[in-house]
């Protein structure tokens, strides 16, 4: 890949290679460690290499895209795409040995500061709309229905009708901007306790900004769900995710009502995306969490709308 990286300046010639996982590779030249992607497509590295230069201005915890000497933000290599940017030191959230109280205060408050800046970012009608609901509605009702219908004798009718019934007019209210789409623990650099860096901005879009805090939830559920005892911790996480987020970006109380079923849409999401690969297990183990957070939502939706009316 030596011709490959030598799109970035001819020292890169010097590189050495390590492959991290399929498609990401860590460059390692001198004292210097780069991080090289391949990308599916160009399409929108134009405006997240904007958009990263413009958040690091703001002083956000961001490694932006490299220009290469054609002076594009990517460079194209038998006949694909791929991104070169600055290595963060420091471990990954999902590496750290577990979700204290600590943990979960910085990744809210690092998530709150990102969106404040997100929102006065002006290209914003440069991404793509992302409308959860629509997804959820259009893509993963039919196949989750089906094989809970298949594997538990019944298509969610329960939630359906609450979904319907409770979120429709909600839904429309909840505020709107740019979201990073991927803000889960593994795309958080910890050093020190604290947040050093966040990766991955390539699925930037124009949302509903409570998708990433309800996102990041979803993330911590997943990585304990298996240990009854830390599934048990983690709607206390869930308070402190919240009250960290709100006292740094206050939330509207329509945020707060709408949290629990905005879990609910994300789940039934990654249910049906491990159908369509053919991943059950993983299917099933989606599926057991949205069966679990919909039992909680009786004790969890008033704390949380009480935490965000204070």
């Amino acid at each position: 890949m030596k011709e490959l990286l030598e799109k970035w300046g001819s020292k890169f010639g010097q590189a050495e290679i390590f492959p991290l996982e399929d498609g990401v590779w860590r460059v390692q030249l001198g004292k210097e460690v780069y991080i090289l992607k391949h990308r599916e497509a160009r399409t929108q590295v134009w405006e997240e290499y904007n958009l990263l230069n413009w958040l690091t201005a703001q002083g956000q915890p961001i490694s932006p895209l490299l220009y290469t000497v054609q002076g594009t933000p990517w460079a194209e290599y038998q006949l694909g795409i791929y991104v070169l940017y600055p290595f963060v030191e420091g471990l990954p959230g999902n590496q750290l040995g577990g979700y204290t109280v600590e943990f979960v205060r910085e990744a809210a408050s690092t998530l709150a500061r990102l969106h404040l800046a997100l929102a006065g970012y002006q290209a914003s009608d440069a991404f793509p709309v992302f409308d959860l609901f629509q997804e959820a509605a259009s893509y993963a009702w039919p196949l989750v229905q089906a094989h809970a219908a298949a594997t538990l004798g019944h298509g969610l009718h329960a939630l359906r009708e609450t979904l319907e019934g409770e979120l429709v007019n909600p839904y429309e209210a909840l505020p709107r901007q740019l979201i990073h789409r991927d803000f889960h623990p593994g795309n958080l650099i910890f050093r020190q306790g604290k947040i050093a860096g966040i990766l991955d901005f390539d699925r930037v879009r124009l949302g509903i900004r409570l998708f990433d805090l309800c996102y990041l939830a979803t993330a911590i559920l997943s990585e304990v769900f298996a240990d009854p005892k830390k599934r048990l911790e983690w709607p206390g996480l869930v308070q402190e995710l919240i009250s960290s987020y709100d006292g740094e970006a206050p939330l509207t109380r329509t945020e707060a009502f709408a949290f629990v079923y905005i879990i609910y849409l994300i789940q039934l999401l990654f249910i049906a995306h491990f159908l369509d690969l053919g991943k059950t297990a993983l299917a099933d183990k989606n599926l057991a969490m949205l069966l679990w957070v919909y039992d909680q939502q009786d004790f969890l939706q008033p704390v949380i709308e009480k935490l965000v009316a204070r």
